[in-house]
């Protein structure tokens, strides 16, 4: 399913991409808005538009799902799954926490994710059922034992209403930095990537699509993290967009029993 020609193209992908965001990062971005009102920017379709052209040349029969630019060859085993910027809002305001998303799936399953921050110089990156890397360093997420201990992270509490604010209020009333809020909010794959790399041990989100978490999975799988959706099944490119990541899988039991 996995060779280094595979790895190494996708990281290839990943250098092509923060040449672009670099280019456009600060600067006039000419941001507009979508259909659903989210905000878009050059670099985005930029981003994707270089991404797609490069896969079809390397592969011609792969599938490409793409935030921007829709979907192609998407019966195909394998497929590409594009975030060109992942936290728009902060790259279009400035502010270096976005990171460009490549994940790599077979058969609807992601076998390969990255993270890239180029403003940073950070890539993170996983291979499923291998390692999880920042840059060259193989990393490992925390052995957070303790909802009170743990570090919090979620979306904005904007997007929580009723019964799903009331769940989230609850795992925020028990986790760590209580005097500063308890959660750690709106920090998009930037958070997800914190997790992997052992600084954060638990994000509830939902309404993410596909190219949204793909990338995510094989990062925090491998470095002994847990991620699947609100009821405990794993993610693959159908999934519904609600997520729980966890640290490891003895916090991972202790937080879906709160929240759930």
């Amino acid at each position: 399913m996995i060779n280094q020609e595979l790895i190494d193209f996708s990281h290839h992908l990943a250098d092509i991409s923060e040449i672009i965001a670099k280019k456009y990062f600060r600067c006039n971005l000419g941001e507009v808005k979508k259909d659903d009102h989210s905000p878009v920017t050059h670099a985005d379709r930029e981003i994707e538009t270089i991404i797609r052209e490069e896969i079809t040349k390397k592969y011609p029969n792969h599938g490409i799902v793409g935030e921007e630019l829709g979907d192609n060859n998407i019966a195909s085993d394998y497929k590409w799954v594009i975030d060109p910027i992942d936290g728009t809002i902060s790259f279009a305001i400035g502010k270096p926490i976005f990171g460009t998303l490549i994940a790599l799936t077979y058969k609807n399953k992601p076998i390969l994710g990255i993270i890239n921050q180029p403003i940073n110089n950070e890539r993170w990156w996983g291979i499923s059922g291998k390692n999880s890397y920042f840059n060259d360093q193989i990393i490992k997420t925390r052995n957070c034992k303790s909802i009170s201990e743990a570090v919090f992270c979620t979306q904005s509490p904007f997007f929580f209403t009723g019964e799903i604010k009331e769940k989230i209020e609850k795992i925020t009333s028990q986790t760590k930095y209580q005097h500063q809020g308890g959660a750690i909010y709106s920090g998009d794959c930037y958070h997800f990537a914190l997790l992997a790399h052992g600084f954060v041990d638990i994000i509830i989100e939902h309404g993410l699509n596909n190219f949204d978490f793909l990338a995510l999975v094989p990062i925090i799988e491998a470095a002994g993290g847990v991620i699947t959706d609100w009821n405990g099944k794993k993610l693959d490119i159908n999934s519904d967009g609600t997520i729980i990541a966890t640290s490891n899988k003895y916090l991972y039991d202790l937080t879906y029993s709160q929240f759930n």
